[in-house]
């Protein structure tokens, strides 16, 4: 009984090991967060370094975006109002040119982690 014990323990531990890496908040999805721009179209209109591709000249580079004091000209940068914006531009600025893209709230966590951390990966 006592190495049955161990066993369901050990494989306990193990499952719960897997479980948390697919966790959203998890490093590994701030990993795919190039995927997430690409699928969502990002590159299509703006300079993104670290996202493959990402040379439009619609929209601003997104480089060092962390340092700006502003996103959209007037939402002060914080990762709450990156969420919000990637999110919902159209709400906040009725006519943007950056279109709703559908951008799940997960997906806008991932993506604004990797924007407002790139400077610290050279990105």
């Amino acid at each position: 009984m006592k190495y049955f014990c161990i066993a369901v323990l050990s494989a306990a531990s193990a499952l719960t090991g897997c479980l948390s890496s697919a966790n959203p908040h998890n490093s590994v999805k701030a990993a795919s967060a190039p995927t997430l721009m690409i699928e969502y179209g990002c590159p299509t209109c703006h300079v993104i370094p670290g996202v493959p591709g990402a040379v439009g000249k619609v929209g601003p580079s997104l480089e060092n975006l962390a340092q700006r004091s502003y996103l959209a000209g007037t939402l002060e940068n914080s990762p709450e109002n990156l969420i919000r914006w990637i999110q919902h531009p159209q709400q906040i600025h009725p006519g943007t040119a950056m279109p709703e893209m559908k951008v799940t709230f997960p997906d806008a966590q991932t993506i604004a982690a990797f924007l407002q951390n790139a400077h610290k990966h050279g990105h």
